[in-house]
Order: structure tokens, then C-alpha cells, then sequence
């Protein structure tokens, strides 16, 4: 990759150390003037609201199908959303559900779908059970296994973990949910664009996630896949039910088409540098490199997975002696390097997430500084 080119288009990149792509990653220009473009038509060109309308929602439209493309997706199988918590809003009030019906999550849940599985337990009698992750996949298949019951009804894990960023053995926990009757509900927030993903593949019933972290689109953009298979039994929740209406029909409200442009602009971006495949390969290489580097501090503690089958671009670190509140905000405001504490992790630490336009001086910066921090914390 061409790291100076790509880092050209994030303006951003030149004020501070953005290492907290997991949580808002950086909008590039052609997102920023592709969405631009769509409201100076309304705004500076006075182009009538019905007919902007129209053009932005044909815009939106592409934009969809360039996500259905990429995401290894039918056209009927993606709807726009604005974030992931209505994807997980649609699909667990749509699904007709009993009391004592077992709803499966990982310990390590982004608080968004923590609270949708613990409402409808609240809501429907339904049952929360949690699965221990773990670094080694075959130690959470087997974990998963022995959790399963008759009454299991559906497994909603992340396919990358919040605070550690564990990759999930998705493909083996969805022929696993299939061989049982039991459906597969998917946050894919830490995983879009992190690495390829072919949702038909997968195998997965449902998968949500928004846009605006690694896929670097605008906020206020996401998707939901529904499986051809389960638009047979989600009912939608705004709009009567249409045998023949695809993914589209369980579209929550109006997204703010406009936006949708800086998605498709983003994917062409990505596409252009190689795509997922050549991010991953990218991102892997930086992370390791990383890890490689904090090895030699001492008091750090890695917590990240480093196996190839589950690691991902999240590097997530503790310092001994150091809670992981403040090691942040000594990291944001001596350093200006962006990231974040973790909430789930034990010990907890920070989550530096390394991106495909992170540079080796950025990653350096921050090695540096941790071992400051060592020295001061005694190590």
C-alpha cells in the first residue's frame, strides 16, 4: 500500500494519533464531498425537494448494492439502517418469541446488544445465558456446545469482540446453530472492513452492524442482512409483510439517504487499495509489529488474542500497577493519541485499534509512550 497517499485522504490524521478506529474511524474527503455533493444539491442548488429526494434515494440505493457486493450479500438480503441498535431492534421484535426461549451472548457484549438481549428477557420472558470467550476458537465451539439446550433460540455474539477484539469462529457457530434449528443474530460493528466477510457463506441468519467505525463511513449509517431463508419468519415491524419484499422491507423509518453516498465512497476507497483481503494483511502486519514492541516493556500485559485464527487489529493492553482509566487519559493528553479504556476486560486496559492508514511512526509514538508510563508506574 501506498501509506502516504492513502493517509493524504484523512485530513484528520494530521491533528493527533488516531488509534480509536473501533470506536468512530476517520471519514475520508471523497466521503466527506460525496456527502457534501448531496445536500448542496438541496441547499446551493435549490433542487426541488421531490426530485432531491429521488436522486439522493437512487444514490442510497447504489450505495446498498455496493454494500450487498461487498459484503458477500444478495441485493434482497441488505437494508440500510442507521446504526446497529435498530438492526437488533428489527430482528428481536420481529421474531415471535415464548417464555424460556434461550437467547446466547459472549461475555464480551458492546453494551448496545447487552441491553437489547437483557430487554427481552425483561420484555419477553426469554432467557440470557453467557458464553465464556476465549483466545483458542475450538475452546469456545466446545464452550458453546455445552451450553446449548432444546430451548435455545437463538445465538447473538459479536463477530469481533468490543474490548479485546477476539475474532469469533463465526462460520463453525452458524453450521453449528443450523445443525440444531437454533438462529444466529450478529454484531458486526468491530468487523466490517477489518477483514473479507462473505455473509452468505457465513452462514449466519441476521448480521448488523453500522458503518461508521471501520468501514470509515459517516455516522448515522448502518445495514442489516436478513438471510433470504429467515425474511420467511421476521415479521417487519413498521410496514405490512411482503412475501416478495427482501431485507428492504424491515427498514426502520427514513435513514438519512444523503449519507449513504460517503458509504459507497468509502468501499470504492477500500476497493481501490485492494479491498478487505489486503487491509487484513495490512492491519496484521502493524499489529504484530506492535505487540512485538510492548512485549519489551515491562509491566504491559497483552490482551489481545495472538493467534492467527482469532487476532484481529484491536491491540488491547494493561499496565500493571495502572487502571485503565487512567492510562487512557494520559495517553490522550500527554501524547494526543486517541483510544479508549476497556470495560469488560480483567485487568482493564486500553484498546488501541490499529487501522490500514495507521503509519509505523504513529505506532512507535505510542510504544514510547507506554514505556514512560512504566518507568513512572515503577516497572
Amino acid at each position: 500500500m501506498n501509506l502516504p497517499e492513502i493517509r493524504s485522504n484523512y485530513p484528520g490524521l494530521k491533528n493527533g494519533i488516531q488509534l480509536n478506529t473501533g470506536g468512530l474511524g476517520l471519514a475520508s474527503t471523497d466521503v466527506r464531498d460525496a456527502v457534501a455533493a448531496n445536500y448542496r444539491k438541496l441547499y446551493d442548488d435549490f433542487t426541488p425537494p421531490i426530485e432531491w429526494h429521488r436522486v439522493i434515494s437512487q444514490s442510497a440505493e447504489e450505495a446498498r448494492r455496493k454494500l450487498a457486493a461487498f459484503l458477500g450479500a444478495g441485493d434482497s438480503e441488505i437494508t440500510l439502517m442507521t446504526s446497529t441498535a435498530d438492526g437488533y431492534a428489527a430482528v428481536l421484535r420481529g421474531l415471535p418469541w415464548e417464555p424460556g426461549d434461550e437467547v446466547l451472548i459472549t461475555s464480551e457484549e458492546n453494551p448496545m446488544p447487552y441491553a437489547a438481549v437483557t430487554a427481552l428477557a425483561e420484555r419477553e420472558g426469554a432467557v440470557v445465558k453467557i458464553v465464556e470467550i476465549d483466545h483458542d476458537p475450538s475452546v469456545i465451539l466446545q464452550r458453546l456446545e455445552k451450553t446449548l439446550s432444546p430451548r435455545t433460540r437463538m445465538i447473538c455474539f459479536s463477530h469481533v469482540t468490543t474490548d479485546s477484539g477476539l475474532r469469533l469462529p463465526a462460520e463453525e457457530i452458524c453450521r453449528l446453530a443450523r445443525q440444531r434449528g437454533i438462529l444466529t443474530l450478529w454484531d458486526g460493528c468491530q468487523a466490517v472492513a477489518q477483514f473479507p466477510i462473505g455473509l452468505r457463506e457465513m452462514g449466519c441468519d441476521f448480521y448488523a452492524s453500522n458503518c461508521y467505525k471501520w468501514l470509515l463511513g459517516p455516522m448515522g449509517t448502518g445495514f442489516l442482512f436478513v438471510r433470504r431463508e429467515a425474511q420467511e419468519i421476521l415479521r417487519p415491524l413498521i410496514r405490512p409483510r411482503s412475501p416478495d419484499g427482501g431485507a428492504t422491507q424491515y427498514k426502520l423509518g427514513h435513514p438519512a439517504h444523503a449519507l449513504y453516498a460517503g458509504v459507497a465512497a468509502s468501499i470504492e476507497l477500500m476497493e481501490n487499495i485492494g479491498g478487505p483481503e489486503a487491509i487484513q494483511n495490512e492491519v496484521t502486519r502493524k499489529a504484530d509489529i506492535l505487540k512485538a514492541k510492548l512485549d519489551d516493556v515491562a509491566g504491559v500485559e497483552i490482551l489481545s488474542s495472538r493467534r492467527a485464527d482469532s487476532q484481529t487489529g484491536i491491540v488491547t493492553i494493561a499496565l500493571a500497577g495502572t487502571d485503565g482509566e487512567d492510562l487512557t487519559r494520559a495517553l490522550r493528553t500527554r501524547w494526543e493519541i486517541g483510544q479508549r479504556s476497556t470495560h469488560l476486560t480483567d485487568p482493564v486496559g486500553v484498546r488501541i485499534s490499529v487501522a490500514f492508514y495507521t503509519s509505523a511512526e504513529e505506532l512507535e509514538s505510542l510504544v514510547n509512550a507506554v514505556k514512560i508510563l512504566a518507568r513512572e508506574a515503577g516497572h
